[in-house]
């Protein structure tokens, strides 16, 4: 694993480098979604590494970058200015190389590998395809490595470059002799018959500074607008080009992929300010519908998928994300978007009909294998223990800290299937089936009386995780009541209940709402999913208190994940953080394998501006063409 790692991403092509955006060890790598191209792609001067003297990411898909020969000390004998960009089928590297100093060439060189590993290989997944056979060739005006997997999938790596270099088999040598030498570098990662297709840095940065200014969301503290613009940024460079429109990743650099419960949130989130993107994850997901009962995907009829791949390893039947269904949530989220969004696009309730009845009926049959009314999942050996967003093996257990087993019904679904059923007869009534708006009315009015029964912790005055397999209430102090508040699920009047306990010294850190309770068995602020602070989790939280009224509550829970993002040097927030104690003068502090950005992260300061106090936010305005 990379100890730092940078990232420069444009549709589904990314780089991922070490601290100085080298790709030379580890995972790093050029990758078109789910497969490394290029392995090493290293610059050397003189036999030696530049020397770094300043990095700077103009755009996230842009890299300006001044060395100079190494250990340059006072004086500089060469300099070069370099500009490395990431377009969507091009990476383009310009270097600028200045002789100052000194007798005889300069050589300058460029080492390159491919081994067109699967993404899921190079971080480690059993029982992976081992070294692939390359085959390397000069060609004209460059060199190009090439692949063809086991399904018969072409892939090349075609490496052009100006002016002329000799190849060696390892490396790309150019002998300098001039005051000044201009070198142009273009990687193409290219599949079947596709060809090579330049980009246009300078339009795609163009359209980035347009973002901001379509932008009529005005905070009054200008940190705060900085948050506030990177986000729109952010999510602008995670989204990817599908048939249904752009959609957005979910993490860097690892989830450039569809998620099903990851695109459903940050859709929800950013469905006001930026529909046409909640439109496309609506659309998607629908298309990709199960059909069908496939024991090893998971797929079943209505459920709505998990996560897509389409690297080797799943080409091949190695995986299952062809796509993968397993989660208990992206359902009942999938009808909730689609009942949101109908309220300003009323077409989309008709159109996607077919997609959100088959969802609910999932809810209703597979959804709920025991027949209690509760959405629930069932842990997989083979795959994923939690289908819920605490994923992890080990995030949810009962108060001895045992594992949970059988049917497994967690807070947060329950919020959202009862959010989804309110959707269902808001969308009927739109369609002019009043019988069918009533039916669906009832059964939200019945699931929010036995949620309540069921899951209501009196001690606590707050609720449970979820039910275990044996209907025994799962009573551990963590996130996920909070979080269910943003459903609307929870009885007004416990709904203050609720958000005090979730500001408590158990579960608030000063920065955001840890994942568990300080003092609770498996408590470690440095833990994915047992004491870390999840800011979507939070920022969840928070719309959901100013769902009850409690604006109080809601201005303050904003306001400590503003200052999350605040206290980065890049103004972004981090999927996770550590859950340690806010303290005065120091910043928060970081979760080690954290995505940077994550999507869920990158929609959450659009989601919140206006929490964050009276006279601040100024009109929610329309980024109707942010993505187009």
């Amino acid at each position: 694993m990379l100890n730092t790692r940078t990232v420069l991403k444009e549709n589904d092509l990314y780089l991922v480098g070490n601290r100085h955006y080298k790709i030379a060890e580890g995972e790093s790598g050029l990758y078109r979604r789910d497969t490394r191209f290029l392995s090493l792609y290293e610059w050397r001067l003189d036999g030696e590494r530049p020397q770094h003297l300043l990095q700077h990411e103009r755009y996230p898909f842009w890299l300006h970058e001044h060395s100079a020969n190494a250990n340059v000390g006072y004086t500089m004998k060469v300099g070069i200015s370099r500009d490395l960009t990431v377009t969507s089928h091009e990476v383009r590297d310009t270097l600028t190389v200045t002789r100052y100093l000194g007798e005889g060439p300069q050589v300058v060189t460029l080492a390159l590998a491919a081994d067109f590993v699967d993404m899921f290989e190079v971080r480690g997944w059993p029982g992976g395809l081992g070294e692939r056979t390359v085959t390397t060739q000069e060609v004209p005006g460059g060199v190009e490595f090439s692949y063809t997997a086991g399904d018969g999938l072409h892939s090349r790596a075609l490496v052009q470059v100006s002016p002329a270099a000799v190849w060696n088999g390892e490396k790309l040598t150019w002998d300098l002799t001039e005051a000044e030498t201009k070198i142009q570098v273009s990687v193409f990662p290219l599949q079947a018959d596709e060809q090579p297709t330049p980009g246009d840095p300078a339009a795609l940065a163009a359209e980035y500074d347009a973002l901001h200014g379509t932008l009529n969301l005005r905070l009054a503290d200008p940190l705060d607008q900085q948050v506030l613009d990177q986000s729109i940024e952010d999510l602008r460079s995670l989204s990817f080009q599908t048939e249904q429109g752009r959609f957005p990743a979910a993490g860097l650099p690892w989830f450039v992929a569809p998620f099903g419960r990851d695109s459903l949130i940050i859709a929800m989130m950013v469905k006001d300010h930026m529909p046409e993107m909640a439109l496309t994850v609506a659309r998607y997901l629908a298309a990709r519908q199960g059909s069908k009962y496939d024991k090893s995907t998971l797929e079943e009829p209505g459920k709505i998928l998990h996560e897509e791949r389409i690297g080797e390893l799943t080409r091949m039947g190695r995986t299952p994300h062809r796509p993968y269904y397993a989660t208990a949530d992206a359902t009942p989220l999938f009808v909730w978007l689609v009942g949101e969004l109908s309220a300003a696009h009323p077409d989309i309730a008709r159109e996607l009909r077919p997609q959100w009845e088959a969802a609910l009926k999932w809810c209703l049959t597979d959804g709920d294998p025991d027949g209690d009314g509760f959405i629930e999942y069932t842990p997989d050996e083979s795959g994923i223990t939690n289908a819920v967003w605490k994923d992890s093996g080990d995030s949810t257990f009962t108060a001895e800290g045992v594992d949970i087993s059988g049917h497994v019904a967690v807070v947060e679904v329950q919020g959202y299937t009862y959010a989804a059923y309110l959707a269902a007869a808001r969308m009927y009534r739109l369609l002019n089936d009043e019988g069918q708006a009533v039916e669906w009315e009832t059964r939200a009015a019945s699931l929010r009386e036995r949620f309540h029964a069921a899951f209501w912790w009196p001690e606590r005055g707050y609720y449970v995780h979820g039910l275990n397999g044996d209907k025994k209430p799962l009573n551990v102090l963590v996130s996920n009541p909070a979080h269910t508040l943003w459903t609307g699920i929870i009885p007004p009047e416990f709904a203050p209940q609720v958000a005090a306990t979730a500001l408590g010294s158990q579960l608030w850190s000063g920065w955001g709402i840890r994942t568990l309770g300080e003092g609770e068995i498996r408590y470690n602020p440095v833990s994915y999913h047992n004491g870390s602070v999840w800011p979507h989790d939070t920022a969840a939280a928070a719309l959901g208190m100013h769902r009850y009224g409690l604006n109080a509550e809601a201005a303050q829970v904003a306001r400590a994940l503003f200052d999350v993002a605040r206290a980065a040097d890049d103004r972004r927030l981090s999927e996770l953080l550590a859950g340690f104690k806010r303290e005065s003068h120091t910043p928060p502090v970081p979760y080690p394998a954290a995505c940077h950005p994550q999507g869920w992260d990158a929609a959450i300061p659009l989601a919140l501006a206006h929490l964050l106090g009276h006279g601040q936010a100024q009109g929610a305005g329309k980024l109707e063409n942010e993505l187009a």
